[in-house]
């Protein structure tokens, strides 16, 4: 029997392709250019917006501001954005770590102790030879 459609299937088909359409066109009037919510800001800004979260006003770690940062965009990705701000703004006191402060040594803690020397290589075991053959009783 040969593959017929009727005028169901026709309908079946102008309904789908129509509601096809007319979701990628009500999407692409939501969101032409980008996410439906994202604002729409220049480099400059983004930058003055990191340096208000990553250094205080005096140019100090803003702690605070960075941990909350770490959180919301990766470790990457804050490294990305960290070093950005302070190629930009390079009167910035940037710190060790990426907003790590390391507290200052306490008087009542001892110094650390020196690394101990590292120990000599532990000798490899030779390889397990075999042992030789042993003729079956009897002779050859």
């Amino acid at each position: 029997m040969a593959n017929r459609s009727t005028m169901l299937d026709e309908v079946a088909n102008d309904l789908a392709l129509w509601l096809d359409q007319t979701a990628n066109e009500i999407a692409l009037a939501f969101a032409p250019h980008g996410a439906p919510f994202a604002a729409k800001l220049s480099e400059k800004d983004k930058l003055e917006y990191y340096r208000a979260q990553l250094f205080n006003p005096d140019g100090t770690p803003n702690v605070q501001g960075r941990a909350k940062q770490i959180a919301r965009l990766g470790a990457e990705n804050f490294a990305r954005v960290y070093k950005a701000v302070v190629q930009t703004y390079p009167t910035l006191r940037p710190t060790g770590v990426a907003g790590v402060v390391s507290p200052p040594p306490s008087p009542s803690m001892p110094p650390p102790s020196p690394t101990p020397p590292m120990m000599p290589p532990v000798p490899q075991p030779a390889p397990p030879v075999m042992p030789p053959m042993i003729p079956p009783p009897g002779g050859p």
